[in-house]
């Protein structure tokens, strides 16, 4: 086997991009490491650690001139689908993703990934699986592109709106490109020129997160406010009167406008005559929420509380008062009852009716 590796000039400019990519990525590792806290470290340097993988894995070089290198390369750069949902999830929900789900979920998922690192590290990812793996990780993109395209009106926080922004124009142009691949006739991937250009987008794509991220981070907490507090943090900023929207637009929702089914914030924001962002801004910020449907609900449960309660409405569907003070259908009404509340509508019902 020949293990010399000769390369075109294009080739070493490719080279270049790829480890001048690699050495801003770490850069940006590092950064990380001593700024932020110590789950925000683990889900980007899971992330950094995968994308420079991916780096050095698709290099104008031969596959049997990576020696042992190749498996754990091969391992971390499908692992990236999986590593980006664990970061996306931190940023949008505040938590680990496996905090969120059942013991016996949390002990699937590791006995997968031990399989998985067995697969890749000693099968070196041979095998009807890969394909499999691939089809698992497209799935997980497809995820986080359907989530952050529902949740981007929704979210209040402008930090995490930009997160989804990144991802649904990152995922769907990855989507658009891989089909591109995929259908051409040609070899694409392993034309010189596309190579190039994907080191040089991933070289300066590196730069513009690590300035942007070297320069939100100066002075910036990680800890965002307590979905908790949200409703006494609304009640105080009202009786303070922080923001003189704040007044006009709690008047406007305790006048029922909060009943609109559907009602999202563009319409609140032209009701009250000011720009969407303005008031995402101050809802956010003067009133402590960090969702839309967070905030308008803190008015519809109270109000659906008080109907429950009410004796002369003690045949009443519970469907018909959910309906009646602005949601759209049983399941979302239940979730957020009981969030707020700690237990189910019926449960509330049953405690007046003893």
């Amino acid at each position: 086997m020949d293990n010399s590796i000769l390369l075109t000039p294009l080739q070493v400019l490719d080279l270049f991009s790829r480890f001048a990519a690699v050495g801003v990525l770490f850069s940006l590792l590092l950064n990380i490491c001593y700024r932020a806290v110590p789950k925000i470290v683990l889900s980007y340097g899971l992330l950094l650690v995968c994308c420079i993988a991916y780096l050095l894995l698709t290099a104008p070089i031969a596959n049997h001139h990576y020696g042992w290198l190749r498996p754990p390369l091969l391992l971390l750069t499908d692992l990236t689908p999986l590593v980006l949902l664990s970061l996306y999830w931190l940023h949008t929900r505040n938590k680990l993703m496996l905090s969120a789900v059942p013991r016996w979920v949390q002990l699937f998922v590791i006995a997968w990934l031990l399989w998985v690192s067995y697969f890749f590290l000693f099968e070196e990812g041979r095998g009807i699986y890969h394909d499999l793996h691939h089809v698992l990780g497209l799935s997980i993109l497809v995820y986080i592109l359907i989530d952050a395209i529902k949740g981007f009106e929704d979210d209040l926080v402008e930090r995490r709106r930009r997160l989804r922004l990144i991802m649904i124009t990152a995922i769907s142009f990855y989507m658009v490109l891989l089909t591109l691949v995929e259908l051409s006739q040609s070899n694409l991937k392993d034309y010189w020129l596309f190579s190039l250009g994907n080191a040089t987008t991933a070289l300066l794509v590196s730069i513009y997160f690590t300035w942007g991220y070297i320069q939100t981070s100066k002075g910036v907490s990680t800890k965002p406010p307590s979905a908790a507090d949200s409703y006494s943090a609304a009640q105080t900023a009202i009786d303070n009167d922080e923001h003189p929207l704040v007044a006009m637009l709690a008047d406007t929702m305790k006048r029922g406008f909060y009943t609109q089914n559907g009602l999202s914030i563009n319409q609140l924001a032209s009701e009250l005559k000011i720009p969407a962002h303005q008031l995402r801004k101050v809802i956010n910020s003067q009133m402590g929420f960090g969702n839309f449907s967070q905030f308008v609900n803190s008015y519809r449960i109270p109000a659906v509380r008080d109907a429950l309660s009410d004796p002369n409405r003690a045949q009443e569907p519970i469907l018909a008062i959910a309906l009646e003070t602005g949601f759209n259908s049983i399941a979302p009404f239940n979730r957020a009852f009981k969030q707020q509340t700690g237990m189910t509508p019926r449960e509330y019902r049953d405690q007046f009716q003893k």
